[in-house]
């Protein structure tokens, strides 16, 4: 697919943000199409941080019918490829049928699921899909796959100067944003002030206050809690608050876009549900998020939280108690999660020496300066992880212990020049292989992110502030999809994917680099100048 592709959703925050999994899918799945998007003015900044796409259309926020119908028009002089409507309402109707394209897809909403969920009460089916899903349904309906499955924003950066972050240097930072869209979706205030007190005495944890105006000065933790470790944050633009979420431990919010924002920052939240609920569709989905709730037979009460409640008292928040939300928080800042950078590997073409299907663990060779290479990142504190897609075993060309002697070797082989690997992972499926035990589709293939993902957890590994290195337009584009940043280097098959990466590229993103040493180097002068 060579022509543009039009993304459109207008609003609002939330949903805007978790759209950012979908484009990103878009461009890794047709990296020579212009992704475009179509999107209220207000949210330009934010598309603009997804870091995959290429020009951004505005709608203002108060535009005529007549005005929006020229829009169209005019947009429709662009040679569209297809048109995916992420919005599903009367105006992105509009949309598909003004704006010509060799295909248009609208995302299934599930508009009878959550009526009955939250008019009747059903449930069904017990496992929800989420939005995110949903979403990318409607890559996969144009020939797209689908390996992102995350909220992600990119270039994230705190503010350089001191009026977003809490001047004390030491101890963890946390957010804390008690608003929302609707009053009944807001959790009492003063629980949120509550467990921020809580997790600054026990903790030693900054508080960044984030309010919208109409909740100013409503905290009394400004005499509870030294200047030098608490900040309140008034109407923060939504991208420079996503950049200080990037540096903190965790946020403690409602269901509110502000948790869907520190998702997409990469920094884990606990969320508390009330009058909303998971089945919806719209729960955080970062890879460390807790949701806080308890079960009313009420729940949901709507679908976006805005309907009053209509008991005495709203029991779904009053039984979310400020220990449940604390005890959450606490866990997640004394969790070894995000504690590390890494060094994300491919194995053949980038570690060792590229040998169609290797599976002869004599004829392991190490690529040149491989060595140096990993030595220098160990003296700059990256964890060395590969992450190896290894189809050979669903084809039926070699087993699950022909990998592991290989792997063994590699491992041999560096260890005798004094670096040690943190992790090796591996994927042995392939959806069109011979061995029907591994010849299914899965979520550890690259560019899926399981492998990158279970380093996260097993090793603490942050993924937003680690670098992926491979030979393989693949390998690249599960950085993108993580979030790490990514680098091709010319061994193995690099040579070859240049050009494909090159396109894959926006605004200078990523780099090609002649060897793994070479890549190093980079990261080295990238983490100088940053």
């Amino acid at each position: 697919m060579s022509k543009s592709i039009l993304l459109i959703r207008f609003s609002s925050l939330g949903d805007i943000i978790l759209t950012s999994a979908a484009a990103t899918n878009l461009k890794v799945s047709f990296p020579d199409a212009e992704l475009v998007f179509l999107t209220k003015e207000t949210y330009r900044p934010l598309v603009e941080s997804f870091g995959c796409v290429d020009r951004v259309v505005t709608v203002p926020e108060k535009v005529s019918a007549r005005e929006y119908y020229r829009l169209l028009l005019k947009l429709d002089r662009d040679s569209f490829a297809a048109v995916v409507d992420l919005h599903g309402n009367p105006r992105s109707w509009l949309a598909r049928k003004l704006v010509s394209g060799e295909r248009a897809v609208v995302y299934p909403k599930r508009r009878m699921e959550r009526y009955l969920t939250v008019r009747k009460n059903k449930r069904i089916p017990l496992v929800w899909p989420h939005t995110i899903d949903l979403y990318n349904q409607a890559v996969i309906d144009i020939g797209g796959s689908a390996p992102c499955r995350r909220p992600i924003l990119r270039g994230l950066h705190a503010p350089s100067d001191s009026s977003g972050l809490p001047l004390r240097p030491n101890g963890p930072m946390v957010v804390i944003a008690p608003g929302a869209a609707h009053p009944n979706k807001q959790w009492p205030m003063e629980r949120f002030a509550e467990v921020a007190l809580r997790l600054h005495r026990t903790h030693d944890a900054r508080i960044v206050w984030a309010v919208p105006g109409a909740d100013a000065n409503k905290s009394g933790l400004e005499s509870e809690i030294p200047n030098d470790a608490f900040v309140e944050l008034v109407d923060r633009p939504v991208v420079d608050l996503a950049g200080i979420m990037a540096e903190s431990r965790v946020t403690v919010s409602n269901d509110s876009g502000l948790a869907h924002l520190s998702s997409a920052a990469g920094t884990p939240v606990v969320a508390v549900f009330g009058p909303t609920h998971r089945a919806l569709g719209f729960a955080p989905r970062g890879l460390f998020d807790r949701v806080i709730e308890v079960e009313e037979s009420c729940r949901p009460c709507s679908r976006h939280g805005a309907k009053a409640c209509f008991r005495d008292r709203r029991y779904c928040f009053e039984r979310v108690t400020a220990d449940m939300v604390y005890e959450a928080a606490s866990e997640i800042i004394d969790s070894p999660a995000r504690t590390r950078r890494a060094l994300l590997l491919d194995r053949d073409g980038t570690v060792i020496v590229e040998k169609d299907y290797l599976h002869d663990p004599d004829e392991v060779e190490l690529e040149p300066g491989v060595v140096e290479a990993l030595k220098k990142a160990r003296e700059m504190g990256l964890a060395i992880v590969i992450v190896s897609n290894q189809s050979g075993i669903a084809r039926g060309i070699f087993t699950l212990e022909d990998v592991e002697k290989v792997n063994a070797r590699m491992l041999e082989l560096l260890a005798a020049e004094g670096v040690e690997v943190d992790a090796v992972y591996y994927c042995p499926h392939h959806p069109h292989g011979s061995v029907s035990e591994f010849s299914i589709p899965c979520t550890c293939r690259k560019p899926a992110a399981d492998m990158a993902e279970e380093a996260a957890r097993e090793l603490g590994v942050d993924l937003r502030k680690s670098f992926m290195v491979g030979d393989m337009v693949r390998d690249v584009d599960l950085g993108r999809v993580v979030g790490a940043r990514s680098f091709l280097v010319r061994t193995g098959y690099g040579r070859g994917e240049e050009q494909h990466f090159r396109d894959w590229c926006i605004n200078g993103e990523g780099s090609v680099c002649e060897n793994l040493l070479d890549a190093v180097e980079h990261i080295r002068k990238f983490e100088c100048h940053d």
